[in-house]
């Protein structure tokens, strides 16, 4: 952070220092050799620096190594803190010593202290814009500041009586020679660079066009090149030459041998923009002269090696048009040796490009066994990172190559749990890519082996296709063979299991499909089930009817078994789910009769009656019921009946038996069971 502060400040007195030298020339025309002793001063200093960083880096054991451009650049970038020294040192030694010798050099204006403090003031400013995260409020914090460092120097030059038409193009030539070598302490520091800069930059540039009037009958170019300029160079350039920046500072590193610096570099760059080819193509040679024996007690370094990319690389090497060749398989291995040393997160993909490795080299046997354990579910893994590779696994030790298909092949997936992984991976890869046709081809072998035991063993319940599996039982269930007939049931089977809102329509295909009376009964009963489960009312309408359909059946088949109760409790799910109409009422409580439960089927019977109240067989059933139903039976269930047990109902009846004039035993006997029932579920009803 103190270099970035050392770097901004220097910046503003570079600033301030060349603001002097344009405020303090002579008025009249611009004078060459003030601006060339000036400029040759600057540069002279530009160059010691760069030689004092040549000679730091030389005594460090660097050397050019027969790439004289690539080595100047990376001594521009990395003796930084000398050519900071050297640009600003050479510009106050032209100032201070440049001019000395002038007769016209007006003492009046020799402001050389105070635009240095303010040039480094400014600089410092800078700094704190810089710190703004957001790349919008840089952006708009530096066109501010540009445009106010331009107001302000613009409303001084106005206001200054000394300047005349000469004076104004003299203070503009010596601005805009001075912007290159800002450009150059902006580009070779050690911090990107940053809105801000290139917004005193294009300042600069304006400002130096209005005053040089050029072109004199376009004015207004003053304003729009340097805002235009600002605009796309923040907007479209500004990243991509940060990344270039320090693609060339990862190159320089890589010359001289610094490893590690050119690892930090080429990263930053790939962050800066993943497809930059250059930064790619740098990580890639860093990547190739890293020895592990050499970095093996430098875990520093080891860590900044991109593991990721090292896979990337040996993927796009291995995976290629065609067979690689020796280089490439080289030169992948590497890259694999040094993710699986280091990185054992990496693990199964570094597994899965292993076995492609293995196979180029014609040694099936470690295939076959690097295979199997990346295709163990039991092995410890990154759930993420093996689940990528799995599909590509899957498909070569099962299709791509005769020698891993007869070692592993169906042997391997027929293994508890791995035929319903392989189905998940191939499955995920069709959800991003539905047309891949080896995906389809993988998916097609691996369903058509699928047993309901594997299924139920592993019971998935996302990446499966059920859809899938219900036409592949749909196919085989009506066909003549018992073999295929039977996979076709399996099939559907599996897919009633993960499609309950079509549950009733998959098992009655497969109650009406089958010739035994037990297995269609079972059937029956998965349609009930399901949808029950599901929610009638949440069903789609023909699933609905199915449903209702199967009740009735279940109805009638039980009453024709002799099975009332059974009967009657079918018959008790088509009224629960909807189907209230006075008749099924009426069906229902004359199975509850038949199967010797009168006390529901009078229960049943006064329900209807809310309904219907003058129907004259639900009036008799009524006389039946509460005549059969024994005080014992409501006593045990009182308290849930009594809204629906009508006590006025025996106790009126039981009044008319009293007020016969000589009613025999067995009206007596009916009046004294009513009045009993009324005294059980109302003890203090005195009427009673």
């Amino acid at each position: 952070m103190r270099a970035i502060q050392f770097e901004f400040v220097l910046k503003g007195v570079f600033l301030g220092l060349w603001a002097a030298a344009a405020l303090r020339q002579p008025p009249g025309e611009p004078r060459a050799a003030d601006l060339l002793s000036l400029l040759g001063w600057t540069a002279g200093g530009l160059v010691v620096g760069l030689v004092v960083a040549a000679g730091q880096q030389f005594l460090r054991g660097v050397k050019p190594r027969g790439n004289p451009l690539a080595y100047l650049v990376y001594i521009l970038l990395e003796g930084s803190f000398w050519v900071y020294l050297g640009l600003v040192g050479g510009c106050a030694a032209g100032l201070l010593y440049g001019n000395a010798t002038n007769p016209d050099l007006p003492k009046d204006r020799n402001w050389l202290g105070y635009c240095v403090v303010a040039g480094a003031i400014l600089g410092y400013g800078f700094l704190q814009l810089r710190q703004v995260k957001d790349w919008r409020w840089r952006f708009g914090l530096g066109a501010a500041v540009g445009a106010g460092l331009v107001y302000v120097a613009t409303l001084y030059l106005d206001e200054a009586g000394w300047l005349d038409a000469s004076a104004r193009r003299t203070i503009g030539l010596f601005l805009l020679a001075g912007l290159p070598f800002f450009y150059l302490l902006t580009f070779c520091g050690v911090a990107e660079e940053s809105e801000v800069e290139i917004a005193a930059l294009c300042a600069g540039m304006g400002l130096g066009i209005h005053l040089l009037r050029f072109p004199e009958n376009v004015p207004a170019i003053g304003f729009l090149l340097p805002v235009g300029l600002y605009f796309l160079y923040v907007t479209k350039y500004i990243a991509g030459l940060r990344g270039f920046k320090h693609t060339l500072r990862g190159f320089g590193y890589l010359n001289v041998g610094r490893i590690r610096e050119a690892l930090v570099c080429f990263r930053r760059a790939r962050q800066i923009n993943p497809k930059n080819p250059l930064a790619n193509d740098g990580l890639i040679r860093v990547h190739q002269k890293v020895d592990l024996a050499q970095f093996e007690n430098d875990p520093d370094t080891l860590a900044l090696l991109d593991y990721g990319f090292c896979l990337d690389r040996a993927e796009a090497l291995l995976i290629a048009d065609g067979t690689p060749g020796e280089a490439a398989r080289a030169e992948a291995g590497r890259m694999l040796e040094l993710v699986e040393r280091q990185q054992p997160r990496f693990a199964p993909r570094a597994a899965y490009l292993r076995a492609l490795w293995l196979t180029y080299a014609k040694r099936f046997d470690d295939t076959a066994a690097t295979l199997k354990g990346l295709l163990d579910p039991a092995v410890p893994a990154d759930p993420a990172i093996r689940n990528a590779v799995l599909f590509p696994a899957w498909d070569l030790a099962l299709r791509l190559h005769p020698e891993l298909v007869r070692r592993l092949g169906e042997a391997e997936l027929a293994l508890p749990g791995r035929r319903v992984e392989a189905i998940a991976a191939t499955e995920r890869v069709l959800a991003a890519r539905p047309d891949d046709g080896t995906a389809n081809e993988l998916k097609a072998l691996l369903y058509a082996g699928l047993t309901e035991s594997e299924f139920l063993a592993d019971k998935p319940t996302s990446d499966f296709n059920f859809d899938y599996v219900e036409q592949l039982g749909l196919a085989l269930i009506d066909d003549a063979d018992p073999a295929r007939h039977e996979r076709g049931a399996a099939y559907l089977r599996i897919a009633g299991h993960g499609l309950p809102n079509r549950g009733p329509s998959i098992f009655q295909k497969l109650a009406e499909a089958t010739r035994d009376p037990e297995a269609a009964r079972g059937y029956h009963e998965q349609v009930k089930r399901t949808a029950l489960a599901v929610g009638v009312k949440a069903l789609a309408a023909d699933q609905r009817a199915i449903y209702f359909d199967t009740l009735g059946k279940s109805v009638a088949g039980a009453e024709s078994r002799g099975d009332f109760a059974a009967a009657a409790a079918d018959q008790r799910l088509v009224l629960e789910s909807g189907k209230s109409e006075l008749e099924n009422y009426r069906k229902l409580a004359d199975l509850y009769e038949k199967s010797g439960d009168p006390l529901n089927a009078l229960l049943t019977t006064e329900t209807a009656l809310i309904y219907s109240g003058k129907d004259a067989d639900l009036l008799a059933r009524k006389d039946k019921y509460y005549y059969s139903v024994t005080p014992d039976r409501v006593a045990a269930v009182k308290d849930k009946i009594e809204s629906l047990f009508d006590v006025n109902y025996c106790v009126a009846k039981a009044n008319v038996v009293l007020n016969q004039r000589e009613p025999d035993a067995d009206t007596l006997d009916w009046g004294q069971h009513l009045a009993g029932l009324a005294r059980i579920v109302k003890p203090d009803l005195l009427a009673a």
